[in-house]
């Protein structure tokens, strides 16, 4: 089969290579990739900015068929659609995997940086962290789609699990990008009032948020000060970044009211200057949120299955496998909101 092998430092050492495929262990699923999708943590891994054990294939946003089954897998089988945890190797006896928090295992390893992943004709996962895609979802095209819950999962966490949204909170959610966009409709599902902030250039980013039920879209600095405190005085309820930009935190940090609570979804990629002082002087709540646990993947399909979020706008690029550079490509000079790698051309 073929794998999209990370095997040396530098971009240089990735590569669409062949490989064995995989063997299933006890209590595992072999699937059939169908799509992966190019997260912005493989691009930092491509370029040595996360740790990986190589060599790896890349890929931990997936969805795919289940083609053959070991063991007790938990009422998976043949021919099921499935997506997977990508935390989904951990001791399994910690008091963090104990609670689903498998993510924050010191032994955890993933899909996709420490064992192979999903750029790959098939992948092996546990199928105990695996999920089935809602029966409601039947056309293929909205079954592609979702290669995309793993990110949406990632906010739905945040904003369900690490947070507290109480009806009619002036939330403000800072960059129109593909994680943007997913806590804007995430947050409008709790009832909070919602602000979608960017810049001149993402007109068409902010139309499309407005058109899935963000209240104000605001494309500067200025704009975001006036509609947050024509709404509340103090300032905004609860921030969210969403794009690992240090002046995006500053903005946050600039109109959230005091005791306010910041949610951090944007991963910084290094070392960033940052006035930590400015969370200090209002006394904010700052509450990173990291991936995802086993308790969020519920609370995630429920959603997609009520078709509270929508996942569809964001498809923007297909490319078949061997096409991963030009998919990488648009990423990277952020052309797409999220580019599909097509294991099988046929869905192409």
């Amino acid at each position: 089969m073929r794998g999209l092998v990370k095997f040396a430092r530098g971009p240089e050492g990735l590569a669409l290579r062949e490989l064995p495929e995989p063997v299933l262990a006890e209590g595992e699923l072999k699937v059939k990739v169908l799509a992966a999708s190019i997260c912005g943590s493989d691009i930092h891994a491509m370029n040595d900015e996360r740790i990986t054990v190589m060599p790896v294939v890349l890929g931990h946003e997936y969805v795919g068929q289940v083609v053959e089954t070991r063991g007790d897998v938990q009422g998976f089988q043949a021919g099921d659609w499935v997506m997977t945890l990508p935390a989904c190797y951990s001791c399994g006896t910690c008091s963090l995997c104990r609670r689903g928090l498998v993510t924050l295992c010191r032994n955890r390893k993933s899909i996709g940086f420490h064992v192979n992943g999903a750029m790959a004709d098939y992948l092996t996962v546990p199928a105990r962290y695996s999920y089935h895609l809602p029966a409601e979802i039947q056309t293929l095209e909205d079954r592609l789609a979702f290669a995309l819950t793993e990110p949406l999962a990632c906010v739905v966490r945040g904003v369900y699990e690490k947070i507290r949204v109480e009806p009619g909170d002036t939330v403000v959610v800072s960059g129109p990008g593909i994680m943007g966009q997913f806590a804007a409709q995430v947050f409008k599902t709790r009832g909070a009032y919602v602000i979608l902030s960017g810049l001149p250039q993402d007109r068409e980013k902010l139309a499309l948020a407005k058109s899935l039920g963000a209240d104000k879209t605001v494309d500067s600095l200025q704009a975001l000060e006036a509609t947050v405190y024509a709404r509340n005085p103090l300032g905004a309820d609860i921030t969210c970044d969403a794009t690992g930009i240090p002046a995006s935190l500053e903005a946050c940090m600039k109109i959230i009211r005091p005791l306010g609570i910041h949610l951090q979804l944007g991963m910084f990629g290094g070392t960033v200057p940052f006035r930590l002082d400015s969370i200090f002087d209002r006394e904010v709540t700052y509450v990173p949120s990291n991936s995802t646990a086993s308790t969020t993947w519920p609370i995630t399909l429920d959603l997609l299955a009520g078709k509270r979020v929508t996942l569809s706008p964001f498809l923007s690029m297909r490319l078949p496998l061997e096409e991963w550079r030009t998919a990488f490509d648009a990423v990277i000079h952020k052309r797409v909101y999220k580019a599909l790698l097509l294991p099988d051309n046929h869905f192409n």
